[in-house]
């Protein structure tokens, strides 16, 4: 399963950085599942990459982050963080550029 090789890159990029869940918020792309779907399946795999952060997974901020998209019928190159996004100029059915699901880990910035 992809979301599992996912959630072991994070934890392992964590670790590497001295990081915990708790301190970043994970900001995906692309992708052809449902987006509920696939953050469900996530938190599984963190839950299992990390069981000593167990507890901060379901409170971990997973957002959805614009990717490019190409409108087959009229050529349209746009972003949108929608996986079947409609074109905004002919509202036609997209293509994706990535069909897999990429996450970059964004450190969040507490201050007092």
């Amino acid at each position: 399963m992809h979301e599992a090789g996912l959630a072991r890159n994070v934890a392992k990029a964590l670790k590497s950085r001295g990081l915990t869940l708790a301190q970043v918020r994970l900001s995906v792309r692309g992708g052809h599942r449902d987006p509920a779907e696939f953050e469900a399946d996530l938190r599984a795999h963190l839950i299992q990459a990390m069981p000593d952060q167990a507890r901060a997974v379901p409170g971990l901020d997973i957002r959805r982050a614009p990717f490019g998209h190409l409108c087959p019928g009229c050529g349209n190159e746009f972003e949108s963080p929608q996986i079947a996004a409609s074109c905004p100029r002919c509202h036609a059915e997209s293509l994706p550029e990535l069909t897999d699901e990429e996450i970059d880990i964004e450190r969040l910035e507490r201050y007092p």
